[in-house]
């Protein structure tokens, strides 16, 4: 009863942390996936200054280091871009998520085509189908796609801080 008791405020505050962020998600969708963009730019950007820093200071030791001082300026150079263009990186981002998506349908399609004859083929033909309404829709409107997919987020969100905060007070469950 003792831990319980110690534990139970911290996992009501996570409950309420993620109910909070749920409701976050699910009013501004397109502002979470442009902070989304601008996080991931973020890093990118510091992780290119790291490394060049990092070849910098140890110059005369490292092996490759022409190549290892331009993939930094490279990583610095892209971060940048994308804090300063979150709709261009949330579009190319779908874009590349797309293609992938589509050459998972071709690739399902092609081996229900192989494997017609000798099994159900319906579970891959659907799975190629949803694959490729997927892929076309991310590179169709990757930035609408973003949005459903962090609205799903926000609704999961949101009930697994109900559920959280509920577990804490009520059900002692945890």
């Amino acid at each position: 009863m003792y831990a319980y008791e110690r534990v139970k405020p911290v996992s009501l505050l996570v409950g309420i942390f993620l109910m909070i962020i749920g409701v976050i998600f699910l009013a501004a969708p397109d502002r979470v996936a442009e902070f989304l963009a601008v996080f991931v730019g973020a890093i990118i950007t510091v992780i290119g200054i790291f490394r060049i820093i990092t070849v910098a200071a140890s110059w005369n030791v490292v092996i490759n280091r022409g190549i290892l001082l331009a993939f930094g300026i490279v990583l610095t150079v892209v971060g940048i871009f994308m804090l300063f263009n979150p709709d261009v990186t949330i579009t190319l981002f779908g874009a590349i998520i797309g293609i992938f998506a589509i050459m998972l349908a071709v690739d399902r399609f092609v081996t229900a085509n192989r494997l017609k004859s000798r099994a159900n083929v319906t579970p891959t033909i659907i799975s190629g189908l949803i694959h490729l309404v997927f892929g076309i829709g991310m590179v169709y409107s990757a930035i609408v796609v973003f949005s459903i997919i962090i609205v799903l987020a926000g609704i999961y969100l949101l009930i697994a801080g109900v559920m959280f905060a509920l577990s804490s007070l009520f059900f002692r469950d945890f």
